[in-house]
Parts: C-alpha cells; sequence; structure tokens
C-alpha cells in the first residue's frame, strides 16, 4: 500500500496472533516490551492501534475524571 509517495510498512501475524510492529513504528510510539495497546475494530476491515498511557489513566483515576 502507499499513501502520498511513501511505502506502507507490513506486519505478520504469527500463529500465536501476534503482530510484529515494524521498528519505525515501535520507536516513533517508543513502545517497549510491556507496553498496552488499545484495539479498536471499526468493522470495515480497518483497526486502530493506539498506545495506552497507563500513567495518564491512573492521574484521571486520582483526580476522579472520566477515563471512560
Amino acid at each position: 500500500m502507499a499513501s502520498g509517495g511513501k511505502t506502507t510498512p507490513l506486519a505478520n501475524v504469527d500463529s500465536k496472533g501476534r503482530i510484529m510492529l515494524p521498528i519505525g513504528i515501535r520507536y516513533q510510539l517508543d513502545l517497549n516490551a510491556g507496553d498496552q495497546l488499545a484495539i479498536d475494530d471499526l468493522g470495515d476491515g480497518t483497526i486502530i492501534i493506539k498506545k495506552v498511557y497507563t500513567r495518564a489513566i491512573f492521574d484521571s483515576l486520582l483526580n476522579g475524571d472520566d477515563v471512560s
């Protein structure tokens, strides 16, 4: 796939269902072993993966903010 003249990196799913993200994306998002990712299925074959900043969620809970 290409977008704006840029090649979209591909990831493979292994036999256990794990996805190995390309190294450039891991560096860009500062993803490390043990980090949590939120996954949203849009229902049209598109999924969105977002890094979960657990410290921010914890702080919001302490402050009584709505984190839903």
